[in-house]
């Protein structure tokens, strides 16, 4: 997507808010560019003029999404603490930016890898979303706050764990946000396995 496509696709608040709730109501897979004008209340054509694709609308939310992830994240990545209360924040940041577009998220959820994922172990199509994360992971180790891991591979666990579970949570099973967010983020962090048991190991 060029700038210029990007642009064109923000330019409209209009067009933003409908992508999202064409999103929310249909999920992103049978969210169509008819869909889109509807929730705008425009016409199909109205919206070729300008100059936009439905793909290049949900690319620009992603976009939009990505910036928003890194701004709510930043502090973690900065701050001076051990790298374990780091991981901890930097994972309440992610449920919190969650919540702000718990909608859209949620229409996403289900979207077949169409915009946060790519195939096989550690990837995402958006390396901003695990990248954190992984710098995080390797100063754990540095610093002995956190077990030693493949850092790359763990971080888009971590990310697709809490981020996702989450995301399901809230808005499938109706959780309120300090429930869902302690469940998920204690079970990532800590595990069930009792200390010095390694039955689960394979």
């Amino acid at each position: 997507m060029t700038q210029r496509q990007e642009a064109a696709a923000l330019s409209d608040p209009t067009l933003a808010q409908a992508t999202e709730a064409a999103i929310a109501r249909w999920g992103l897979a049978a969210t169509t560019l008819e869909r889109i004008a509807a929730e705008a209340g425009m016409s199909r054509a109205t919206i070729y003029r300008r100059g936009v694709t439905r793909d290049e609308l949900v690319a620009a939310l992603t976009r939009r999404a990505a910036e928003r992830f890194r701004e709510a994240i930043w502090p973690a990545l900065t701050a001076t603490a051990p790298a374990a209360h780091r991981l901890r924040a930097a994972l309440e940041a992610i449920c919190a930016a969650a919540d702000d577009h718990l909608p859209l998220l949620a229409g996403m959820f289900l979207a077949g890898g169409e915009v946060f994922h790519k195939p096989g172990p550690g990837s995402l199509l958006t390396d901003v979303f695990a990248e954190p994360f992984e710098r995080i992971l390797a100063d754990g180790a540095a610093d002995a706050t956190l077990r030693t891991v493949p850092a790359a591979l763990t971080a888009t666990v971590l990310f697709n764990t809490v981020g996702w579970g989450y995301v399901h949570l809230r808005a499938s099973h109706h959780w309120d946000p300090a429930t869902a967010r302690r469940h998920v983020i204690d079970l990532a962090l800590h595990g069930l396995a009792a200390a010095g048991d390694d039955s689960g190991q394979s």
